[in-house]
């Protein structure tokens, strides 16, 4: 779990400032107080989602297979949640959100997916 960790913030790192840059150099007008608070969200929901998907994965791997699915499902709907309650307070800046969430959807899950992959295969090898 500590490399995974590691990776994680490595990457919400350069996403900070690869944001920062883009917003201050390029499109200031977009730049939304909420992003921060946006990829901290991101960062502390892809280490619990991994962390128990982990656990199903070391317990018993179709368990694994058939949990999957109900916590990317979830995943949609918490995000997706997250976006209508950001949308109906402030609904000028709906599209600049929705677009920065997508991104950092693509991104989080990615990666998830990449380090859960992974890791079950060196989990069946042993």
């Amino acid at each position: 779990m500590k490399p995974f960790i590691v990776k994680l913030t490595g990457i919400t790192l350069a996403i900070a400032l690869t944001g920062w840059l883009v917003f201050s150099l390029a499109l200031p007008e977009f730049y939304l107080p909420i992003l921060p608070f946006l990829l901290l969200f991101f960062y502390l929901v892809t280490i619990s989602i991994h962390a128990y998907q982990l656990k199903m994965a070391q317990k018993d791997i179709g368990k694994f297979t058939r949990s999957n699915m109900l916590v990317t499902f979830f995943k949609l709907v918490l995000y997706s949640l997250v976006a209508l309650v950001y949308i109906a307070v402030d609904k000028e800046n709906a599209i600049p959100f929705v677009i920065c969430l997508m991104l950092l959807y693509l991104f989080y899950t990615f990666f998830e997916v990449t380090e859960i992959t992974k890791s079950t295969k060196s989990s069946e090898k042993k």
